[in-house]
C-alpha cells in the first residue's frame, strides 16, 4: 500500500535509505552506499508539502519511500528508496506510480523528471521501462542542469549520469 507519509514515519526513512543504498556496493556507484541519508528536516518539509510517499510492508511499517519537489516545470523525483529486503516486490513501481499520479492530478507540472545512472538495471533501465526518456542537455531546464552539476560535484560520474523525464498528458 502506498500512502502519504505521516510524522511517525520520519524516523524510519533514513534506515530505509541506507538499506537501499547498500545495493550500490560492488557497482561503479559504490560510494553512494556510504552517503548520508536525507536530513529529517528535508523529509519533514516534503511531508508538509504533500510530496513524500511511503510504501508499507505487510505489517503496515514503512518499507520504502519517494520524495519529490518542483523543479523547472516538472515534479522532480529527488529520492526513491526501498529497503533491500523488500526490493523486487513492486514497491518501487508503486511509489513511482504515486508520484506520477500526483503530478498529473496537480495540473501544474509538464512531467515527472529525475536523475539517475544510465546503466544500472534498477536505475536507467527501470525508468525507461516505466516510460521515461533521457532528456538531452539542450532540452534540460536550468534547475535540472544545476541538479546534474551538483551531482557531478558530489562524485557521480557525469558520463553515466542522465536526466530522464516522463511527459504528462495534456
Amino acid at each position: 500500500m502506498i500512502r502519504h507519509a505521516i510524522f511517525a514515519d520520519l524516523a524510519r526513512l533514513p534506515d530505509i535509505e541506507r538499506s537501499a543504498a547498500a545495493r550500490f556496493l560492488g557497482t561503479p556507484m559504490a560510494f553512494a552506499a556510504a552517503s548520508d541519508p536525507l536530513p529529517v528536516e528535508t523529509l519533514a518539509q516534503a511531508m508538509a508539502d504533500g510530496l513524500l510517499w511511503v510504501a508499507q510492508d505487510d505489517d503496515g511499517r514503512p518499507a520504502g519511500f519517494a520524495l519529490a519537489r518542483p523543479l523547472d516545470a516538472d515534479l522532480f523525483l529527488a529520492e526513491m528508496s526501498v529497503a533491500l529486503p523488500m526490493q523486487g516486490r513492486g514497491l518501487g513501481r508503486a511509489l513511482l506510480q504515486a508520484v506520477i499520479q500526483h503530478a498529473g492530478a496537480a495540473g501544474m507540472y509538464r512531467g515527472v523528471a529525475l536523475t539517475t545512472d544510465r546503466e544500472l538495471p534498477w536505475n536507467g533501465p527501470f525508468y525507461r521501462q516505466a516510460g521515461f526518456a533521457e532528456v538531452p542537455p539542450a532540452q534540460q531546464g536550468p534547475q535540472l542542469r544545476a541538479q546534474l552539476q551538483h551531482e557531478a560535484a558530489a562524485g557521480f560520474d557525469p558520463a553515466r549520469r542522465c536526466a530522464m523525464r516522463l511527459a504528462l498528458a495534456a
